[in-house]
């Protein structure tokens, strides 16, 4: 399976998305791959500060691009990390992948690139995960609600906002704090 973590907006937390649910899709026995398709290579320095620091992450990262990404993978999970605002390589992964994640914080700027996104991946299913979320809000709840309301598939889970997330960078991800709930709920989503 592949899956596409997308969104048109910078720091949304692509590219912890794409890492964390990789190393659960490993820690769970998988054969995993992560192909960085963001130019600026957020998560291939992510791996070469773990393999530095000697907790190299279970999986391997490639630089991709739009000829790579439509290639046949042999892993049983290929997760794809994707630029911003670079329509052709957005594209090119969601073209490519089975399942697209998009990433947004429950702000009104983050989401509003919502949208283009969702337009760009309406041919293939597609979900928003919520991040950097202060979870027991009145402010999730009406998130939700929101984007529900809309026709727009939610995941379930949702990723709280947390220092330990926020300070991962560069490690091996040991604790998962809700990215395994939601590789589950990927999983029985596509189905």
């Amino acid at each position: 399976m592949k899956i596409a973590v997308v969104n048109t907006k910078g720091g949304v937390g692509k590219t912890t998305t794409a890492i964390y649910l990789a190393t659960v899709a490993s820690a769970q026995g998988k054969s995993t791959e992560l192909l960085d398709a963001d130019p600026q290579g957020s998560a291939t320095s992510w791996a070469e500060i773990a393999t530095e620091g000697s907790a190299p992450l279970p999986f391997q990262v490639s630089p991709a691009n739009k000829i790579t990404l439509s290639r046949a993978s042999s892993s049983d999970i290929t997760v794809i990390d994707t630029p911003p605002g670079a329509a052709d390589i957005i594209q090119a992964a969601i073209d490519a992948a089975d399942v697209v994640v998009v990433p947004t914080a429950p702000s009104g700027l983050d989401l509003q690139r919502v949208w283009p996104t969702l337009e760009a991946a309406a041919h293939k299913p597609a979900g928003v995960l919520l991040t950097s979320v202060e979870l027991g809000t009145k402010l999730l709840e009406l998130t939700k609600e929101a984007l529900e309301s809309e026709g727009v598939f939610v995941f379930e889970n949702v990723i709280g906002k947390r220092q330990a997330i926020r300070q991962s960078f560069g490690t091996c991800p040991t604790s998962f704090f809700g990215y395994r709930d939601l590789m589950d709920e990927i999983v029985e989503v596509t189905k």
